[in-house]
């Protein structure tokens, strides 16, 4: 309302001040000074998108150049190249070798700007040697064999050692999607290093949404990325096509500008406004004088400040002085120290995630943990307990072992309840003989749900809590039964106890997280199980308690009622 009374009483008094004057002559006037001053704002603004545009390419380019680097680095490596002159099966010692070449491969990588784009690297050789290092997407054995079908395999002829082959194309495996194809080969060898990036690497062009109408196309029109190019675009008497050149072969970044927004209007206004001006030049110019300076100074001080800001860089400075006001002029001042703002905060958080991002990957490198070491080393406890008749120690060696490795391959996959059952016997095992027999666990669930899918590590967690919460505060004897029902729809599996119970009071803090137990064995609480079950079935699912001081415990999980169908997931 304040913005419409503004320009209400702007346009009363020019009206009824020039009256027909203004109608002749100050009416094309005010049309070409605006245009002009929007002319200005929308160069300065055009200036800003080039440059962005130019600023992420340059990242994009910087990235494929270590993705072609990181190909050529395999190439002539000589730990890799060692493994390329075997032959399959690799002879005794061989094997080491191939470790060998796979954790340079991995030490290279994970300093390279090409690291989080990465979804596999292949490398093989024609006598059936290979090896493949992944990221975002996990390798098959039949990768090698798929690779021999590409075309692009069949194709190779380009000088070998000194040159890498980029493309657009498709993931080598399901889900299909565009992905970034790099070739080499290596000197002397018929061995090939396979890369496949995902489109992620684009993502600097498209991030936040700072410029629109970018598309990454093919020089020869076969490929369009992340769509189709509207025919619309190419009208030149609306657009303008800026293009820049992307570090693949054929490949290139499109930027269309939009030409109306700065259009300076009509010709013929600008005409009628000089054939007009002699003749009324004495009864406007006190007031085209005042109206002028009026409108002008605000516009003045907008193009000073953002010229100051384009040639100074520091975006963190803003002038109060050009939001004065309630007009068009002044909200876009306003858009501009906002913007101004923004962006000097960007850079500073994109600074601190740099750095943050160095150290993370510092800490990761700092603990890295051979898995298998731990599974070996478990094995032989568990080999030398049996030797020695030390049930206990066999008993949980073995359980903690195979937990381990559950825990290795994720937490939060779809599997079979006769898994997710099976993973709290072995925790079972562990606690038996911590406990001395306490308490009991009663597994009591029909062999129809066995084939139903749940997340995994959902029902150990609430073992683990009826049994610290439960069982071990009452100091006698007990039971932990798991049971599980359907009603059609939904799945429930219900884990009980007879201990002490708690009451409301108690019952908040477990769910909060308050009462964590230091001999927690995977760091998940109730809360963490309840939210999981929501993200992935919806809020009609969930995990619910129900319990009294004296009358134990019962944890309800309710879930969508899913079997496992050829290995996928399926509804009943």
């Amino acid at each position: 309302m304040k913005k419409r009374r503004f320009l209400a009483t702007l346009k009363s008094k020019l009206v009824f001040a020039v009256l027909a004057c203004y109608m002749l002559v100050g009416f094309p006037s005010l049309i070409i000074l605006y245009s002009y001053m929007n002319g200005l704002v929308f160069d300065q603004v055009a200036r800003v998108n080039h440059n962005f545009v130019a600023d992420a390419v340059d990242e994009v380019n910087d990235t494929l150049g270590a993705v072609i680097d990181a190909v050529s680095w395999a190439c002539l490596n000589d730990n890799i190249k060692t493994v390329m002159h075997y032959s399959a099966p690799l002879q005794s010692g061989q094997t080491l070798d191939v470790f060998s070449a796979q954790d340079s491969l991995s030490a290279y990588m994970a300093g390279s700007p090409a690291w989080d784009h990465l979804n596999k690297m292949i490398v093989f050789n024609e006598d059936g040697v290979s090896f493949t290092f992944t990221k975002n997407r996990y390798g098959t054995l039949s990768d090698v064999d798929l690779l021999r079908l590409e075309h692009e395999y069949s194709q190779i002829d380009y000088p070998v050692g000194s040159y890498v082959a980029m493309r657009v194309g498709r993931t080598l495996n399901e889900p299909y999607e565009d992905a970034l194809i790099a070739y080499g080969r290596m000197d002397d060898i018929d061995a090939y290093v396979y890369a496949e990036v995902d489109m992620s690497v684009f993502d600097p062009v498209y991030d936040d949404g700072a410029v629109e109408n970018l598309y990454i196309r093919s020089l020869d029109g076969s490929f369009s990325y992340p769509g189709t190019v509207p025919e619309a675009f190419f009208d030149d008497a609306a657009w303008d096509m800026n293009t820049y050149e992307l570090g693949i072969d054929g490949l290139e970044l499109v930027y269309f500008e939009d030409k109306r927004p700065i259009s300076l209007g009509s010709i013929y206004g600008l005409g009628a406004f000089l054939l007009l001006l002699g003749g009324s030049f004495l009864l406007i110019v006190v007031v085209s004088i005042i109206t002028s300076r009026q409108l002008t100074r605000s516009t003045r001080r907008l193009v000073k400040h953002i010229n100051q800001l384009s040639e100074s860089g520091n975006y963190g400075y803003t002038d109060p002085t050009i939001e004065e006001g309630g007009d068009e002029i002044a909200d876009i001042g306003r858009t501009v120290n906002k913007m101004s703002l923004s962006i000097s905060s960007l850079l500073e958080r994109n600074d601190r995630l740099y750095e943050e991002k160095k150290e993370t990957e510092l800490s990761m490198l700092q603990m890295q943990v051979n898995p298998h070491f731990l599974y070996n080393t478990l094995e032989s406890i568990h080999y030398l307990a049996q030797v020695q008749k030390a049930d206990g120690i066999a008993s949980m060696s073995r359980g903690l072992s195979h937990l381990l490795k559950s825990i290795a391959k994720g937490r939060g996959r779809m599997i079979p309840l006769s898994d997710e059952l099976d993973l709290v016997r072995e925790y079972d095992e562990i606690q038996q003989v911590r406990y001395m027999g306490m308490y009991e666990l009663i597994v009591a669930v029909d062999a129809k749900y066995m084939d139903c899918l749940i997340q995994e590590f959902t029902l150990q967690p609430l073992v683990e809590n009826a049994i610290f919460h439960g069982i071990e505060p009452g100091g006698g004897y007990g039971t932990i039964s798991i049971t599980a029902h359907d009603d059609g729809q939904y799945l429930y599996v219900v884990v009980a106890d007879d201990g002490v119970g708690m009451d409301e009071e108690a019952l908040r803090r477990v769910w909060n997280g308050q009462s964590h137990f230091k001999g927690n064995m995977t760091g998940v609480g109730v809360r963490n199980i309840d939210e999981r079950i929501r993200l992935y079935y919806g809020q009609d699912c969930g995990l619910s308690f129900t319990s009294a001081p004296g009358q134990g415990t019962k944890a309800m999980v309710k879930i969508r009622l899913e079997r496992a169908k050829d290995g996928g997931l399926g509804d009943v």
